[in-house]
């Protein structure tokens, strides 16, 4: 299992491999589309990762429940850590980072992502927490 140790010393091609892989669909997922695909351990599936929902369109805040539900697979590196609350907000296609560094002052709105991908949108995540040198808090 990567630390944030280990992918501050990777390449940015390495870290988006990183961060791909961590989204890749389980064997659980694919197994569920047996019944669509002939074959479904040959398919192009296997390549494939989750995505955020970048719509913006929250009728029961279900895009907002999905999108934090994959960012939160990379809170083990500890990107909360490094602030008092991080969220990201999806509008027709852009998104924006915001985010209070702990024991900062002040609200940060971060990029402003129209073309970005969910990689390129975790990787600047991973910019602006874990490889950053903004002091972390404490955990016990």
């Amino acid at each position: 299992m990567e630390t944030a140790e280990t992918l501050k010393a990777k390449s940015k091609a390495e870290v988006f491999e990183f961060i791909k892989k961590e989204l890749k669909f389980n064997e659980e997922v694919i197994s569920q589309l047996r019944y669509s695909l002939s074959d479904p351990s040959e398919h192009e599936w296997k390549k494939e990762h989750r995505r955020f929902d970048m719509s913006g369109y929250d009728g029961k805040s279900n895009c907002t429940v999905f999108n934090t539900a994959i960012l939160n697979v990379f809170a083990y590196l500890g990107i909360y850590d490094y602030t008092e609350y991080l969220f990201l907000d999806f509008h027709k296609g852009h998104c924006k980072l915001y985010l209070k560094y702990w024991n900062g002052t002040g609200n940060l709105e971060l990029i402003d992502s129209g073309g970005y991908g969910t990689t390129e949108i975790i990787y600047e995540v991973f910019l602006n927490t874990i490889f950053s040198d903004r002091p972390k808090r404490r955990r016990y």
